[in-house]
């Protein structure tokens, strides 16, 4: 078994084992290439590179080959599976990373004359998704011709990412961001245009200048709720507590600690849809100035804190939050059902904490008329409760 095959969905299956034809030109950034390889593959993508000749003197077409399984098209032949890949009408996407000013220019102008560009004009001419990622130097990103050449291409329909501003260079997207544009080509895009509140982490109160009260929360459920949100193309915003995973550059996070800052967060906002995974404060202590000694006891008086889901029931359209507990499983659901009538939810995920794992977990969705028991990782329930979600 060929190595790329062996970690072909070890992550998940997100590309769903569609087909991805990985365009190479000839930027430095060629050299990254390897690495976004076999990120697609990891995460459920049949990958087939093609490269300019000026991506051969970067990078080896043999790295290549060795990164994906599949031999590298470096030139047009008569070759009968190559022909396939200009002609298949069941291509699924070409993405173009890194994308040089040169093959960008050529591309919106029309000019075919090596395997990139032309598989680039039919991906266009047959509405198949291309998606072209960008790597240069700034003085030439900043170029005028350059900047209509990829306005052109976006109103022929390819989707030209933004690059990292850094160091005077215009530099490749991580591969998180490119695979994760991809998938979003292969998804129903069941929440376009929907706009989509995840509120993840935990939560903090101060006891004084130093100390706080928090609870227990990864954010990585938030995480997969947000990303499993933005494949199916909603406008998504994250806002993070404490998180112990690293929030995707894909995502865009607003951070808040406390309560007052969820509140401040909230106020003139509306959302389609509200999902609250974080782990909030469920008691407030009575804040005291400067450091309490060491040397001395401490007491501390608490008292119950507003839920925030209360506060944001007339700002959504859909809500949806979490209920973790700690007992068995008909105690857990009775709690969970109990809020989800109070607090006029569409949806409460319910959790025995004695189930959840790093990144698996076992939980309840249960809606007013449902109640169906998931057990998986959190991505995979991510993936339940954004398929779960009533259509507005």
């Amino acid at each position: 078994m060929h190595p790329a095959a062996r970690l072909f969905g070890n992550k998940d299956m997100r590309l769903g084992g569609n087909r991805i034809l990985l365009c190479v030109s000839g930027s430095i950034a060629a050299t990254e290439t390897v690495k976004l390889a076999r990120e697609f593959i990891r995460h459920g993508g049949e990958v087939v590179p093609l490269m300019t000749e000026a991506a051969t003197h970067i990078i080896s077409s043999e790295a290549l080959r060795f990164a994906c399984g599949v031999e590298p098209v470096t030139a047009l032949t008569g070759d009968v599976e190559h022909i396939s890949l200009f002609t298949d009408k069941k291509l699924n996407a070409v993405v173009v990373a890194p994308a040089t000013a040169d093959v960008i220019s050529k591309i919106a102008h029309a000019i075919a004359d090596d395997a990139v560009t032309t598989l680039c004009l039919n991906a266009l001419g047959m509405n198949v998704p291309l998606i072209v990622a960008p790597s240069m130097g700034t003085a030439m990103m900043n170029n005028p011709f350059l900047k209509k050449n990829m306005e052109s291409l976006r109103r022929q329909g390819a989707n030209v990412l933004p690059s990292i501003m850094a160091e005077n260079e215009a530099k490749l997207l991580d591969s998180d961001f490119i695979v994760e544009e991809t998938a979003r080509c292969f998804s129903a895009g069941t929440l376009r245009r929907r706009s989509v509140l995840v509120v993840g982490g935990a939560g903090e109160e101060q006891v004084d200048d130093v100390r706080l009260l928090t609870s227990r929360s990864t954010g990585r459920t938030a995480v997969e709720i947000a990303t499993a949100a933005y494949e199916q193309k909603a406008n998504v915003t994250l806002w993070c507590g404490r998180m112990d995973v690293e929030v995707p550059s894909y995502l865009k996070c607003t951070p808040f600690r406390t309560l007052s800052d969820l509140r401040a967060l909230t106020a003139g906002r509306r959302f389609d849809i509200v999902i609250v995974p974080a782990s909030l404060p469920d008691f407030l202590p009575e804040k005291r100035k400067g450091k309490t000694p060491s040397t001395s006891d401490m007491q501390l008086k608490l008292r119950r804190a507003p839920k925030f889901i209360d506060e944001i029931r007339g700002k959504c359209r859909v809500l949806v939050a979490f209920k973790a507990e700690i007992g068995n499983e008909s105690a857990v659901v009775g709690s969970a059902r109990k809020r989800l009538e109070l607090a006029k939810l569409d949806m409460i995920v319910a959790n025995n904490l004695a189930h959840v794992r790093e990144n698996s977990t076992r939980a309840h969705i249960i809606t007013r008329k449902s109640d169906e028991l998931f057990q998986g990782t959190k991505r995979e329930l991510a993936e339940k409760i954004i398929g779960a979600l009533p259509s507005l």
